[in-house]
């Protein structure tokens, strides 16, 4: 069965890298003048420049067909590992290219292979994609202070109601004993600067219970408004600082980037999915 010869690529976008271009017209034309050798090289120089995942198919034809001019197995065995994770790109984006024709070339290397005295590798399972992490966790820290600074608020927002009904119920003793005072006043018939003792003690006392009452009622509304207006700007600053925390990590988490093991010209490397 003859060897398909390379697909064409996609036509990429105005900004494409120069240098991998270049380095995949090369391979395309080495490849159609019988240079294999020549072809893979400049076809694995095009896949590092660019992580265009359509290239690993060209990759392994080369590797392919170089054994045809160099009957080494090492060519078939590299095909082979190309072409697989040429099979996990395209499992991953259907449209990127033929599966059952790539699985049909590996059949095919196996084949070769078992022909030369190699002893076929067993099918080469499905790697899991591993997340690439690259850094700590940028929204972390926004969404811990978010979290800190909403829970003060709520605090500062309890301790303000709190603190006005409290300091309200305060203000309302003070008042029934100052209404009790007045019963008092008005039973004796004190007059201002009556020169009794009990009128003098009962005038006193109430002078005391209004400064008392009167305090207790503007720390009521003064203390607890105030608070109550610390704490929601509390809330909603942490809200904010939640919410963009939020955005910070899944940006940070999409930007990930799964990779796959696959042999590279320099050894062992990494099949990444991307485009030019």
């Amino acid at each position: 069965m003859a060897t398909p010869t390379p697909p064409g690529l996609l036509a990429p976008p105005v900004d494409t890298n120069a240098e991998a271009r270049a380095a995949y017209e090369s391979g395309e034309t080495a490849y159609r003048l019988g240079r294999f050798e020549d072809a893979a090289v400049s076809f694995e120089r095009a896949y590092e420049l660019s992580g265009l995942s359509d290239i690993l198919y060209n990759i392994g034809l080369a590797h392919l067909r170089w054994y045809d001019v160099d009957v080494d197995i090492k060519h078939l065995r590299r095909a082979k590992v190309v072409f697989q994770n040429y099979v996990i790109e395209i499992q991953k984006n259907p449209d990127l290219g033929d599966l059952d024709e790539a699985e049909s070339l590996i059949a095919q290397i196996d084949e070769k292979i078992a022909a030369d005295g190699g002893a076929a590798e067993p099918p080469q399972q499905d790697p899991q994609p591993a997340p690439v992490v690259e850094g700590p966790d940028p929204g972390k820290k926004l969404r811990l202070g978010g979290g800190i600074s909403m829970g003060l608020g709520g605090a500062l927002i309890v301790g303000g109601v709190v603190s006005g009904v409290l300091f309200g119920l305060r203000g309302q003793g003070l008042e029934d004993d100052l209404n009790a005072e007045y019963d008092a006043r008005n039973e004796m018939g004190c007059v201002e600067n009556d020169p009794r003792p009990d009128c003098e003690a009962i005038f006193a006392r109430i002078s005391d219970f209004r400064s008392r009452g009167q305090a207790s009622n503007n720390l009521a509304i003064g203390l607890g408004a105030s608070l109550g207006a610390i704490g929601l700007i509390g809330v909603a600053v942490g809200a904010v600082l939640f919410v963009k925390g939020n955005k910070k990590t899944k940006a940070w988490q999409q930007g990930q980037v799964s990779v796959a093991p696959m042999w590279s010209p320099s050894g062992a490397g990494l099949s990444v999915s991307g485009r030019f």
